[in-house]
């Protein structure tokens, strides 16, 4: 079974686009699970009111307000299926996706493939792919490869073998709420890699509201997060510019310099330190 995971917040307006998409899927055997992050809004009468519809197998889950990660967590703790795939709450799957995606995961033989990475597109054009195609058809990589080496750009529909994916949980930062995605796929490109299909499986735009369109200062506000994310970066390619990005943040997050010079080189980061320290006082 495939897990269709969304995480919600204040997205009852939204919701009805996906549920749609997902009457649209076929034969494929899925279950679509919903992890309600604190909404103030309708939105459990209204997956309560989809529920008893019986058109489709719906879970239901609310919790506190956390964060997208927080989400993503508990989701991927209560998913049933073999595969799971994260659809937005203002996105859509293409029709059939779901049958396409079963048929492609038996393609899968070995042992160090997470998943598959499709293109997506978007609902207002869906003539238009979201970045950049993969180089070619049926490439087999890393995540960190496709995305800084090969220079493939935009957002991909990631889907995953639910037990590899449970091997690599967000790490929660108190006081934090968002962390960047690519964290958790760059620690998998130590191990695992991607099946890459130019083909369209999802549909997405972007909201005045959404994580895309506030991501400046989902990142302001959490600064020990993408410290985090620069430092392991850093781990993979060591370049002057993810020092630049891990100092920042560490500035930004009130960070004593004697934790500062732990990681990753004190040659870079002596180097750095007081210019970027006096970029962050001007773009602070």
């Amino acid at each position: 079974m495939i897990t269709v995971f969304t995480p919600s917040y204040n997205r009852a307006n939204t919701l009805k686009v996906l549920y749609d998409s997902l009457l649209k899927q076929g034969k494929a055997k899925f279950e679509w699970l919903i992890v309600d992050d604190g909404s103030s809004d309708n939105t459990k009468e209204y997956i309560e009111s989809l529920i008893r519809e019986k058109k489709i197998k719906i879970s239901y889950f609310y919790k506190q307000n956390g964060g997208k990660q927080s989400a993503y967590n508990l989701g991927l703790e209560k998913a049933q299926g073999d595969i799971f795939l994260c659809v937005d709450s203002d996105d859509m799957l293409a029709s059939n996706a779901l049958e396409n995606i079963e048929k492609d995961f038996k393609q899968i033989k070995a042992k160090n493939i997470a998943g598959i990475m499709y293109n997506q597109g978007y609902i207002s054009d869906k003539s238009l792919i979201i970045g950049t195609r993969f180089p070619k058809d049926n490439l087999v990589d890393t995540y960190y490869n496709i995305y800084h080496k090969l220079h493939v750009t935009g957002d991909k529909l990631i889907v995953f073998k639910t037990n590899v994916a449970r091997k690599y949980y967000f790490p929660l930062i108190d006081g934090e709420k968002f962390i960047p995605e690519a964290l958790i796929y760059n620690r998998m490109s130590l191990d695992y890699m991607f099946l890459c299909k130019n083909k369209v499986m999802a549909y997405k735009d972007y909201l005045g509201d959404g994580y895309s369109a506030n991501y400046f200062n989902l990142v302001k506000k959490n600064p020990k997060g993408n410290a985090l994310y620069y430092l392991e970066l850093y781990n993979l390619e060591p370049t002057f510019y993810n020092v630049y990005g891990y100092l920042l943040f560490c500035f930004l997050a009130k960070e004593k310099f004697k934790n500062i010079i732990k990681h990753p080189s004190k040659l870079k980061i002596l180097l750095l330190y007081i210019p970027v320290y006096l970029i962050f006082l001007v773009r602070r």
